[in-house]
């Protein structure tokens, strides 16, 4: 991956089961978001991100099996610039000054 991609919120969530299961159909994929998508657009998504170089494809079975090709630290370090630019206009101190002085919570 030369240049720099930037994955779409979908795109996350595809490479999220792709992180856990370590490779998987599109129908596993599918499965796995719990249906937040038709089949064929979850198709569509992972042939993208097959043609942006996201993900890896194995073509030499029948279903094709799918792999990530873009890391959790190419994930976090793209979050956390788009945070750092969205958030804190590139004022890195900023962001390390609002962090170390907040608790952060999350809620799932």
């Amino acid at each position: 991956m030369g240049k720099y991609i930037k994955p779409t919120e979908k795109e996350f969530e595809i490479l999220t089961v792709l992180w856990k299961e370590g490779a998987a159909s599109v129908k596993k994929v599918h499965e796995m978001l719990a249906s937040k998508t038709g089949y064929t657009t979850t198709l569509k998504l992972m042939q993208i991100m097959f043609e942006k170089g996201i993900v890896k494809r194995d073509t030499t079975t029948k279903q094709h099996i799918y792999k990530a090709n873009y890391t959790k630290d190419q994930a976090k370090e793209y979050k956390v610039k788009q945070m750092l630019l969205d958030l804190f206009e590139d004022d890195k101190q900023a962001l390390i000054a609002y962090l170390s002085e907040t608790t952060v919570t999350i809620n799932s």
